[in-house]
């Protein structure tokens, strides 16, 4: 019965293509185990890596698979800087799941899925010729997609299975049994270094020009230089945070910060060194479906400022429809100067125009006092972010419930206060270059340079202010081993901290257990077919 069980999950486990990219990738089929013609040219192997991508953007689109991924991985989730109302994933957000949560088990098969088919894409790559350009760069992307998503899967989990072959009808009865830390982070290590060596610091050109959107070295780098920081091995991370940095013809921070994300539905600034694609065009983005694939953040993160319908009407300008879900908390808010920084004054919208057509006040500033201690603040009036803010995809139906507008995964704001982080872990909390680092987004935000040296403490409020939102604080409180005392402190909002509120919105601080929520509970699905016998429950979620 176990090789029977054995057989089952493997098959489950190696990976799809996905039919937004059909048309491109002409499958054979969603699950068959062949030798295709995909794997058998540099042509071939090229349009089976953008099935990978594609593959890898099911976490954030709207409906996928596990749809809820990319809020509870990117939006400071179980952090100290979200406030969290209702609504996608609140177990999640609450801190009241269990290992039975569905979204543990999205989030797990989603990886194994992708590191199932770029083992394919390895495998076929190394049978062929690595000097052939269009081969080596299939192959260092799809050890890039591997090497990223096991660091994904370890940073939650911890406790994972190796998986480094591509499946076929010959290996299909495996064991599952839990892999050492080390070994782990050996493929890790020597996926995302063979990342770096394989790709070039540009986006390749395609028949319609440059195709963002794909990994280059800078990408790969830049996680590379996380496995680093996890590692404590700061003159590697420091190396690699600074070549990228050093690659201004490639990679460069924005004027300002709001610029990023501001300037429209496309983040093709070389601030961002990679982001999903979306786009209403047809096949844009790697959309083929009709109509193209959408996501839905936008609605998280916008207040629903249109269930006041006395004072507010629907409108592009405002960002269209909101659902309210996900805000930075006041513990965040407080660390900006709310005069001078633009990361503040720029990037979350915390007051509100009045533009109900015949209004009274029309054009007015709504006053705020009006909705202190009522539940209308939390959903329709909170302050909220813009960096997912979206006036483009909805500019002719402000009432659409999807967004098109390029999502976030990784930006050279962490790279540059990553690089400074490892210098104070080396040199300690004097080291001029960390300061000089720390100056380069907290100057362009607005603020007047630091010149006294650079505290810890100072710099991951700098890596708050500069970053949240974009999936880093979870990582890096967990990495210090702060994210308990960090959370039980500020975590949601209470009536004392942002006396607006109607109710307490503080789950997290209440609910954190020191020792169990720094990591996921393997998902039970996967326990029940692997058997506990040969890969068990964290003892803490027993």
């Amino acid at each position: 019965m176990k090789k029977v069980i054995y057989s089952i999950l493997a098959l489950v486990l190696m990976g799809t293509m996905t039919t937004s990219c059909s048309d491109l990738l002409e499958l054979e089929s969603k699950t068959s185990i062949t030798n295709s013609w995909l794997y058998e040219t540099p042509e071939g192997l090229s349009r089976a890596v953008v099935g990978l991508y594609d593959m890898d953007r099911k976490i954030a689109e709207n409906p996928s698979e596990g749809a809820d991924i990319y809020a509870v991985q990117m939006f400071d989730y179980c952090t100290d800087l979200l406030v969290f109302r209702s609504g996608t994933n609140a177990a999640m957000a609450r801190l009241t799941y269990n290992p039975s949560q569905g979204i543990f088990n999205s989030f797990w098969t989603h990886y194994y899925n992708v590191i199932g088919k770029a083992n394919e894409v390895i495998a076929a790559a190394e049978k062929m010729d690595l000097t052939d350009p269009t081969t080596l760069r299939a192959w260092g992307e799809a050890k890039f997609f591997r090497g990223r998503s096991y660091f994904e899967l370890w940073k939650r989990f911890e406790r994972l299975y190796l998986n480094v072959e591509a499946t076929t009808t010959d290996n299909l009865q495996r064991e599952f049994v839990p892999a050492s830390t080390e070994d782990i982070f050996t493929v890790i290590r020597g996926d995302l270094d063979d990342a770096v060596e394989a790709l070039d610091w540009a986006q390749p050109e395609g028949a319609a020009g440059t195709e963002h959107g794909r990994v280059t070295k800078g990408t790969a780098m830049h996680v590379r230089a996380q496995v680093a920081m996890w590692d404590k091995d700061w003159d590697t991370a420091i190396t690699l945070c600074e070549e990228v940095i050093g690659a201004t013809a490639f990679h460069k921070l924005e004027d300002k910060p709001e610029d990023a994300f501001l300037k429209s539905a496309d983040l093709r600034s070389k601030e961002f060194l990679w982001t999903y694609q979306f786009s209403l065009n047809p096949g844009g983005g790697g959309n083929t479906s009709t109509p193209p694939i959408a996501h839905r953040y936008q609605l998280v993160t916008l207040a629903a400022y249109h269930g006041l319908g006395a004072y507010f009407e629907m409108s592009a300008e405002y960002g269209g429809y909101g659902w309210g879900r996900c805000y930075p908390n006041s513990y965040l808010m407080k660390m900006f100067d709310q005069k001078k920084d633009s990361r503040y004054t720029k990037l979350m919208r915390t007051e509100w125009i009045i533009n109900k057509t015949g209004h009274a006040n029309y054009g007015q500033v709504y006053d705020m006092t009006q909705s202190k201690g009522k539940a209308e603040y939390m959903t329709n009036l909170h302050p909220m972010t813009l960096k997912f803010y979206d006036c483009w995809s909805n500019a002719g139906q402000p009432d659409l419930k999807t967004s098109y507008k390029d999502l976030p995964i990784y930006r050279l704001g962490e790279t540059v206060l990553m690089c400074a982080e490892a210098y104070m872990e080396r040199d300690g909390e004097g080291s001029t270059r960390a300061l000089e680092l720390y100056n380069m987004t907290w100057e362009r935000a607005g603020n007047a340079k630091r010149i006294e040296p650079l505290t810890m403490d100072e710099l991951l409020n700098e890596y708050a202010r500069e970053c949240y939102f974009e999936g880093v604080r979870w990582p890096l409180l967990k990495r210090r081993g702060i994210l308990a005392e960090r959370v039980k402190l500020h975590g949601g909002d209470t009536k004392a901290d942002d006396p607006y509120l109607n109710a307490d919105y503080a789950h997290p601080r209440e609910l954190f257990i020191e020792g169990k929520h720094e990591v996921w509970p393997i998902p039970q699905a996967q326990i029940d077919l692997m058997g506990a016998e040969n890969f068990p429950q964290h003892d803490a979620w027993l």
